[in-house]
């Protein structure tokens, strides 16, 4: 079950994802909105460390990047490599579908926390570090719709009274 639902669209999700649910987050957030060739471009330099990812929460004491204009980012190349893997099999699934691939954009993206793991030390030493899963999801749908919608509105907005 996806959180989101939009009709004529190609879905890919994974769960139990041994990765920081707050860099998927942020990493999510930051290709939501851009065209799949976009998103991969975005997500192959940030695995080669040339391009930082914004983030907007979870980010206390964090560095400020040149390249985001002195807001707080980092490169996280684990998130980007999942994020990466899961929009491949949402664009595999659009193939599928016999969706234009020069059309698609990534209409949803997200990450949550699935679940949490409590590890103990040995030894009877009470020392509790707990292992969290996340799940990432992404949704894509072909871009002319929403290009339909805004000329609508543009034709509206023009007229003279």
């Amino acid at each position: 079950m996806y959180s989101a639902k939009f009709e004529n669209s190609a879905k890919a999700r994974v769960e139990d994802v041994d990765a920081s649910f707050k860099e998927l987050v942020e990493v999510c957030r930051n290709i939501k909105g851009m065209n799949v060739d976009e998103a991969l471009n975005f997500l192959d330099e940030v695995i080669a460390g040339k391009r930082a990812v914004r983030f907007y929460s979870h980010n206390k004491k964090m560095a400020h990047r040149r390249e985001l204009g002195g807001k707080k980012g980092r490169y996280p190349k684990k998130a980007a490599r999942i994020v990466k893997q899961v929009l491949f099999n949402a664009l595999s699934n659009a193939r599928q579908k016999n969706m234009a691939e020069d059309k698609l954009f990534v209409v949803h993206a997200a990450a949550n926390k699935k679940r949490t793991y409590a590890r103990l030390q040995p030894k009877g030493r009470r020392i509790r570090h707990d292992y969290e899963t996340a799940r990432v999801e992404i949704i894509l749908i072909e871009r002319q719709e929403a290009n339909k919608n805004k000329k609508e509105a543009g034709k509206h907005g023009n007229e003279k009274h």
